[in-house]
């Protein structure tokens, strides 16, 4: 059976905010692993990093955004590739990972976990990096947990995107090498908590953009607590009996 040979890529996806918000170089992996998936959306990451050079910071993120699901046997999928791509029947070549596509499900278009408690279990692990690539020597230097397990797993908010955005800033956070303890993450969230979750979105997508160590209200709710905290003033007086009306 000859094997197709064109890839495609959904707008939907690749346009989505979630996409756009990504590092370049995580972009790139995607479009790489997309061009070098097999017929059912099924890739090496070694084989990229050893091609690319791209570091386990970027496999690391498209996992936590969803965009691929990895195996314990350190093989990765395309999430979306259902959505991405549709391939003629008569040119797909049967993939070669045929145990780990027996654990997926197809769910609007993408591949989902069969058996939901497996979804927690796969994540990019040391051991299936090439340790003796040029590339993983040339990147020793970069975080091992940029983005560690358990706090992918870790749901502080219930609003799947407000979340992303939280674990999104947890990672700047990082990589400014000004690590959160437990009691800064719980003393931000209660801090976000004090608003609603469009205005949570929009602090964190503010402080994401400019690199900044920690969260600040919007401008508006300032300008508010300025002037609830003036009126509350010229109230205080009026009772003292400082300001009289005639």
């Amino acid at each position: 059976m000859i094997t197709a040979q064109k890839r495609m890529f959904d707008k939907k996806v690749v346009e989505s905010d979630k996409f756009i918000d990504l590092p370049n170089s995580s972009k790139a992996l995607y479009f790489m692993a997309g061009m070098d998936a097999d017929d059912k959306g099924f890739f090496q990451p070694r084989k990229l990093q050893r091609m690319c050079g791209f570091s386990d910071d970027d496999f690391k993120i498209l996992i936590a955004k969803g965009f691929f699901i990895t195996f314990e046997s350190g093989v990765m999928v395309v999430t979306d590739w259902n959505k991405n791509n549709w391939l003629d029947s008569r040119r797909i070549s049967e993939t070669e990972y045929v145990d780990e596509l027996n654990l997926l499900k197809i769910i609007n278009q993408r591949y989902e976990f069969k058996d939901e408690s497996v979804s927690a279990k796969p994540m990019l692990s040391e051991n299936r990096i090439d340790k003796n690539s040029i590339e993983y020597k040339k990147k020793s230097n970069i975080s091992k947990d940029i983005l560690p397990k358990e706090k992918v797993e870790i749901i502080y908010f219930n609003d799947l995107e407000l979340n992303d955005l939280f674990l999104e800033y947890l990672e700047l956070r990082l990589k400014l090498k000004c690590k959160n303890t437990d009691r800064a993450i719980k003393l931000l969230t209660n801090e976000l908590n004090k608003y609603d979750d469009e205005t949570k979105k929009e602090m964190l997508n503010t402080s994401i953009m400019n690199s900044w160590k920690s969260v600040y209200p919007p401008k508006q709710f300032n300008q508010k607590k300025g002037k609830t905290q003036a009126m509350n003033e010229v109230l205080k007086e009026i009772e003292n009996g400082t300001i009289r009306f005639q």
